[in-house]
């Protein structure tokens, strides 16, 4: 029976420095993706917002968005999804604009959030609610739990990556 690839919500950072950058941890992520390895959730606006950052930026690049996204299992979580969970949201960060990164962790629930933006991160690990749901972390710290996972499937003679055992 095949195992269920990990979800990973990443943020607007994570999107743009893994596209621009090549030799960053955030690009390791997007090649997870590329490799089919994890499947990725964008709140759509983590999409739009990455598009005008890049175009403004980082002229050209905002064309590797759209191939990229191609490329990836993913799920793209409308806006009228998390509508509901904004409120609630934002009475847990400390900056308005990251309430909608927080309530699409929480409709979502995925495996793991991956964000570059450390105030974000620990506002979310102050949410009982998110910790309920999915593992906050850095872009480093999620690749150390990658590699322990494919270290324990080598050692276990598993040929996929399976982080939950």
């Amino acid at each position: 029976m095949a195992r269920r690839k990990p979800t990973v919500l990443i943020d607007t950072n994570i999107l743009i420095s893994g596209l621009v950058f090549l030799k960053g941890n955030e690009h390791k992520i997007l090649k997870l993706a590329e490799d089919k390895a994890i499947t990725l959730i964008f709140p759509e606006f983590v999409i739009d917002e990455a598009r005008m950052v890049l175009a403004r930026r980082f002229p050209g690049h905002e064309v590797l968005l759209g191939a990229f996204v191609s490329r990836t299992e993913h799920e793209i979580l409308a806006p009228e999804e998390i509508t509901q969970s904004v409120p609630f949201a934002e009475n847990r960060v400390r900056d308005a604009k990251d309430a909608p990164v927080l309530a699409s962790v929480l409709v979502a629930k995925p495996d793991f959030t991956i964000t570059g933006d450390l105030a974000l991160r620990e506002n979310m690990k102050n949410c009982r609610e998110a910790t309920r749901v999915t593992d906050i972390c850095s872009s480093s710290q999620f690749l150390k739990k990658m590699l322990k996972g494919q270290r324990r499937n080598a050692v276990l003679g598993r040929k996929t990556a399976d982080p939950w055992r």
